[in-house]
């Protein structure tokens, strides 16, 4: 038994060794990519429809049902840029940490064929769109399994330094009908944690990462008459894809 067990323990040794990095040493990697990015549920744009008030006695609860935040718009993925750098430190030959701080675009994509409500009134929603430039941080623990292979997980402070919404919503009514171009900015918050979970591959100092980050606070602001009358919170969603240079 330990004969045959030998072969496949020094296999392992020979894969552990190299896949090691050299401890004690310290890279800094530029990295620049794209984001595939959306928001779960369809809250955020709810919020934003209800933001529209055409020129009449018209209230945007007469237009909704309770359950619009869920059921009346197709959320799509939305592509933007992302660019930064993170410094990693290499405690041992297989483990680092690791910070980077990135400029990321993300947001998320709307359409839908519209409803009409209880008394009458329609809603139709085309390519509303919901972009937000953010600054993410990712803190990350990087093992090397094999040869310049890592996976990666960690947490992710995103800040929200940047927001706008535009698309048409059209509302008919007993009047000619109201169209929304332009919006009040999004209902988001400013700040969201997310954790993201990832592999890298290193090949001659060059770095391809690719990362899928789920938020884990709602990022959902409450200033919003639709928050406390309507159920449904918006989670982050981001895949990012990157390449980079190492330089130790």
């Amino acid at each position: 038994m330990k004969t045959k067990l030998l072969p496949f323990a020094l296999s392992f040794m020979a894969l552990t060794a190299y896949a090691q990095q050299k401890a004690g040493t310290f890279s800094i990697t530029p990295k620049v990519g794209f984001t595939i990015s959306e928001f779960t549920g369809n809250s955020i744009s709810a919020s934003l429809i209800c933001s529209v008030t055409p020129p009449s006695s018209v209230s945007p609860e007469q237009y909704f049902y309770k359950r619009v935040g869920e059921d009346y718009f197709d959320h799509s993925h939305k592509v933007g840029l992302v660019i930064g750098a993170e410094g990693e430190y290499q405690i041992t030959g297989m483990f680092g940490l690791s910070l980077g701080v990135f400029y990321a675009q993300e947001g998320a994509n709307y359409k839908g064929e519209g409803f009409t409500s209880r008394d009458g009134i329609k809603v139709n929603v085309d390519n509303l769109k919901v972009n937000l430039d953010c600054i993410t941080v990712p803190i990350l623990a990087n093992v090397y399994v094999w040869k310049g292979l890592a996976l990666k997980t960690g947490i992710q402070p995103e800040f929200v330094v940047g927001k706008k919404a535009k698309g048409d919503v059209t509302i008919e009514y007993d009047i000619p009908s109201y169209n929304e171009t332009t919006f009040e900015k999004p209902n988001v918050k400013s700040f969201s944690l997310s954790i993201p979970i990832g592999v890298s591959y290193e090949f001659k100092n060059v770095v391809a990462d690719l990362r899928y980050s789920f938020g884990i606070t709602n990022i959902r602001s409450e200033k919003h008459f639709f928050q406390n009358s309507h159920s449904g919170s918006a989670y982050n969603r981001v895949l990012s894809f990157t390449l980079g240079y190492k330089f130790q």
